[in-house]
């Protein structure tokens, strides 16, 4: 044990309300009662000597030390949600600080979400006074993309001890494997909690000098960041706030305060806050405004928040009173707002200017447009050049994942340019096992097979999806507003060094719709995909379900068959659609190939046209009948 004289922890059997049971910490059991914790930290004989003094632990402020870094991932009745925040922090971890996943210790809570473990070793910390607030600091900069519970950082902060029962839940915490957290359904691991679970810990580590210098860096920083506090007025909301929220926090009028109320509760109760904490943070906000509502006034506006599907957009008429121009979403490109004069005049071109315009386009338009790899439709469309849109359907089933993967790898291939991927409805592991499939012409299960049971075979697999798939990064996300994917697009460039060139998102309607209708949210997100696609400066690629007009998958689409939407066809620069004529015949369905038509048919630029592909159905290769011949699949 590091540092074995910090031996000194607190615990509770039965429940929190028994706490002030100092022992040390090779006395600590796992009773058969529900609800059993104990200390986050270790402490010194100080901490000993003022429980003896006190009779409580409560007002320690001294020396501490853990054995690991936790990371609490909690979201109240949505497990799926608290899984797919933990997939990504381990996807964070693994891929941008090269963590051996293996070393973590990973934790299903028992109740509402999961507890990852950094061990000690592996970031190199030492005892100190102030390590719940390095703690803070360190989560919040190493994994900003997360949703993590930062209350928990505290120096008296009690976590459930494994293999306890959970009192209301009833079921356990148990240890799980990365691999489980990334792969396994939530019913499975409830499951395995239903009785107490042992997993093969590692007990030596190896130090992650990212990690460490990470760690380190927290308290210059910390001293860089107050400075600077002192030296400005203020520091402002953060970059990504709605700023109509934070006009509204400073109190408001009569005649305004019941539906300000309501919508700050709805915003806080998007946030992950409980019912008891918006309750308390709206008290305070309430004693900003002239004049005070009253307490059943605050709890009415409370109880409707969490009780009813209340969701404000920016075109709420409340809160278009308190907009600011300064606001990133208002800045994401909706160009109805009212705009400066002189940023107005520069949108006004002679034919002059505009010849300047299109020649310096022209410059470096062959360098940035990408090919899809369809050879009559790169010939009608000559590339999608950066702010263009491009638009898959088809109905479900027939394969629009599968062609965008396709179109995904040849970009990289042909052209190397940074690519994001957008996957909405898919997690990580299965977008990467499709991307492995494509790059090394296998079946699924192939491909589960050997990361089981053949590393070697693993890496030489995986070598080849990097060499199809190198420059792509993947976004496991899902229900995003078009604010949200400027911000992943935004925190990727900073990951990847340079601005991505290339965007693929799967699919439109797994993207939020805050208009009143589905019909009206998906026209307005069409349109924001097009408005999306000319600000970031990218060639973007979407794709979309047909209605029950695009029948069984089996025939012909045509532009007017999206779904819930009218508009979608007019907003796109090219319009893709898919079908497999003999998709539903049982005497093809036994071949490994199948045809699929692939018709362009909406083009900005050109003729439109439908091409001949085949379908290579068990590793979802979409290509012509030269290349799969190439390739010994046909």
């Amino acid at each position: 044990m590091e540092y074995p004289n910090y031996k000194w922890v607190d615990v509770a059997y039965g429940g929190v309300a028994n706490r002030n049971t100092v022992v040390t910490v090779n006395k600590v059991k796992r009773p058969k009662k529900a609800d059993c914790f104990r200390t986050v930290y270790r402490y010194p004989e100080a901490f000993k000597e003022h429980f003896d003094k006190k009779n409580t632990v409560s007002g320690y402020d001294g020396h501490v030390y853990a054995d690991f870094m936790p990371i609490d991932i909690d979201k109240e009745g949505d497990l799926e949600g608290a899984q797919k925040e933990a997939r990504k922090a381990l996807n964070i971890l693994l891929h941008k600080y090269n963590v051996n996943l293996k070393e973590l210790w990973i934790y299903f809570s028992g109740n509402k979400g999961f507890h990852i473990l950094i061990p000690a070793e592996m970031i190199g910390y030492k005892p100190s006074k102030n390590m719940p607030d390095k703690f803070k600091g360190f989560v919040s900069e190493l994994l900003p993309e997360v949703e993590i519970d930062l209350t928990i950082y505290d120096k008296l902060r009690l976590f459930r001890i494994s293999n306890t029962k959970h009192g209301k839940s009833g079921l356990y915490k148990i240890g799980l494997y990365a691999r489980e957290i990334l792969n396994s359904k939530i019913d499975d691991i409830l499951k395995k909690a239903e009785k107490k679970r042992d997993v093969s810990l590692v007990r030596e580590h190896d130090i992650n000098e990212q990690l460490k210098e990470i760690y380190d860096s927290i308290d210059t920083k910390k001293r860089e960041k107050e400075k600077k506090s002192d030296n400005d007025e203020t520091d402002g909301p953060p970059k990504f706030a709605k700023l109509c929220y934070y006009k509204i926090l400073k109190g408001v009028k009569q005649g305004e305060r019941d539906n300000s109320a309501l919508r700050l509760a709805v915003h806080l109760r998007k946030q992950g806050y409980d019912r008891d904490m918006v309750g308390s943070m709206l008290v305070a906000w309430n004693k900003k405004n002239n004049p005070s509502m009253n307490s059943k006034e605050i709890q009415k506006s409370v109880r409707q928040a969490f009780e009813k599907p209340y969701d404000f957009g920016c075109n709420d008429v409340v809160l278009s009173k308190y907009c600011d121009p300064r606001c990133y979403i208002k800045n994401s490109g909706d160009k109805n707002d009212t705009q400066p004069e002189e940023k107005i005049k520069q949108n006004i071109y002679s034919l002059e200017e505009a010849y300047d315009a299109y020649s310096e386009y022209i410059s470096y338009i062959d360098q940035k447009k990408v090919k899809i790899g369809i050879p009559l439709l790169d010939k009608y469309m000559r590339g999608i050049a950066p702010g263009e849109a491009c638009q898959i359907m088809a109905r479900a089933g027939v394969g629009k994942t599968a062609l965008m993967l396709n179109i995904l790898s040849h970009v990289v291939v042909q052209q190397r340019v940074p690519s994001l991927v957008f996957s909405l409805e898919m997690p990580v592991a299965q977008i990467f096992e499709r991307m492995v499939q494509i790059s090394n012409a296998k079946k699924g299960k192939d491909v589960e097979k050997v990361w089981k049971t053949d590393e070697d075979k693993a890496c030489e697999w995986f070598s080849n999806t990097v060499m199809n798939f190198g420059s792509s990064y993947i976004i496991d996300d899902d229900f995003l507003r078009i604010e949200d994917v400027y911000r992943y697009f935004e925190l990727a460039e900073e990951k990847i060094g340079e601005k991505p060139a290339f965007v693929c998102l799967d699919y439109l309607g797994r993207m939020k719709n805050e208009a009143y209708n589905v019909y009206e949210g998906t026209s307005e997100l069409a349109k924001k995909m097009k408005n999306m696609a000319r600000e970031l400066g990218v060639a973007l690629v979407y794709l979309h379900q047909t209605s029950r007009a695009g029948g069984d998958g089996t025939t012909a689409i045509t532009m007017d068959m999206a779904r819930d939407s009218g508009v979608v066809e007019e907003a796109s620069d090219f319009m893709i659609g898919l079908w497999r004529p003999d998709m539903r015949d049982p005497d093809k369905q036994k071949n490994d190939i199948e045809a699929m038509k692939v018709a362009l048919l909406k083009n900005r630029k050109g003729p439109n046209g439908v091409t001949d592909m085949l379908f290579h159905k068990k590793s979802l290769i979409i290509d012509g009948e030269e290349k799969l011949v190439s390739r010994g699949l046909l």
